[in-house]
């Protein structure tokens, strides 16, 4: 395959195919040849996020809360993130994800419209989204080759809709994607090539040649397409390809970059590291504030107050955000405010970490740190009973009050 580049290059995908063998990716630009491993990783984590951003943070009050429970549901019985994308498409279509729908002429109930005449349970068992998630996910797990079949043919297998309605599901299997990724984590590439039967080589060969490929230009849907066709040699199922292709370079994507939420506009992508940092502090959006919680490692359970949630404090986050960038920070503001150079507030870019304190002048009394998005905005973990967010500090006249400035990690 053939991609042109946003530099006017031509990157060719080429080799004895990513499965079969080593997959070479060869930039010519200049005359110059560029070997597979030559992306850097800012440019790779700017160019292969999707365009569209994660969903699960439209949904309304019920529906998210249905949704939570589907995906834990699935991760309590020990399912891949396979089941979870399917029961989460099949709410979506039988009910978008509300407990109150009721269908069939009266007949069925609940977020996967199950009906008690066919077996599913009681209609109060049917409507409590405990017990139609685990009684959906014991069905699907009997469907033979269930994770391997397009999601609509597994899905109308179990749920037996009319035969005009059985492709329905199909269109729900992207937003039931996003949702997963946001409520559960996009799953890492190892444990995605594990579940596709991928050997160690071959996943790393995978892992260099997409790397290569988006530093080089090459268009995320180019890459999937690529991936795709090789993966699917042999395969009648082209949607199922894709979707194998999607996953592995979503496993990439956060090994490398961290879980990535949609940037905000007006970021400096110049800023490298720093849109990286800025990238994983948004993939932690909704994640609950836990006072001495998270680190490099994400989310943990916190101390004193904290230590009944999972989740971040304010120096966490940030820790955790710049690991991703390949820097360490430490895990405490007072180290973390000596850990790069200090930079003039008109300089602010992505990325810079905003320290505010009781008494601005006297870093010993620094309580809160934050992330920039840009020069007026952060992302943080704000306070016990909030969550990270995004927040404007700039005219605040809190923080403006205790800003007592910026330190770009290095």
């Amino acid at each position: 395959m053939i991609a042109e580049t946003g530099l006017g290059a031509k990157a060719v995908i080429a080799g004895g195919g990513i499965v079969s063998g080593i997959a070479l990716i060869a930039g010519v630009a200049g005359g110059a040849k560029v070997a597979a491993t030559s992306g850097d990783t800012a440019a790779f984590c700017s160019h292969v996020q999707p365009s569209t951003t994660t969903a699960a943070a439209d949904l309304i009050g019920e529906q998210a809360t249905n949704a939570r429970i589907i995906v834990d549901t699935a991760t309590a019985m020990g399912l891949p993130r396979r089941a979870a994308v399917i029961g989460i498409a099949t709410a979506l279509h039988e009910s978008g994800l509300k407990n109150d729908v009721v269908g069939d002429h009266g007949t069925s109930f609940g977020v996967f419209q199950q009906r008690p005449v066919s077996g599913w349970g009681t209609k109060a068992e049917v409507t409590d989204p405990r017990y139609a998630a685990r009684a959906f996910f014991s069905r699907l797990v009997r469907v033979p080759n269930w994770s391997s079949l397009p999601l609509t043919k597994v899905a109308a297998i179990v749920q037996k809709p009319r035969e005009d309605l059985r492709g329905e599901y199909a269109k729900h299997e992207p937003l039931a994607e996003k949702i997963v990724d946001q409520l559960r984590g996009p799953q890492s590439a190892n444990s995605t090539a594990l579940e596709l039967g991928l050997p160690p080589h071959e996943l790393q060969d995978i892992r260099a040649s997409v790397q290569a490929a988006a530093s080089l230009g090459v268009p995320r849907e180019a890459i999937v397409a690529d991936l795709a066709s090789r993966l699917g040699q042999g395969d009648r199922d082209r949607t199922g390809s894709e979707r194998k292709a999607e996953e592995i370079l979503n496993g990439v994507q956060l090994e490398l970059c961290g879980p990535l939420g949609e940037l905000p506009a007006g970021i400096d992508l110049g800023a490298g590291r720093g849109v990286i940092a800025v990238q994983a502090a948004l993939g932690m959006r909704g994640v609950p504030y836990s006072w001495g919680g998270g680190g490099s490692n994400g989310p943990s359970y916190g101390i004193g107050r904290g230590a009944g949630t999972k989740g971040f404090d304010c120096s966490g986050l940030a820790e955790y955000a710049w690991s991703k960038a390949g820097v360490s920070i430490g895990g405490h503001t007072s180290v973390q405010w000596t850990s790069g150079v200090h930079v003039p507030r008109p300089q602010i870019r992505a990325g810079d970490l905003l320290f505010f304190a009781t008494n601005p002048r006297n870093p010993s009394t620094i309580h809160h740190v934050g992330i920039a998005l840009d020069d007026t905005r952060m992302v943080h973990a704000p306070s016990t009973g909030s969550t990270v967010r995004v927040d404007t500090w700039v005219g605040n006249p809190y923080r403006e009050r205790e800003f007592a400035g910026a330190v770009r990690p290095r």
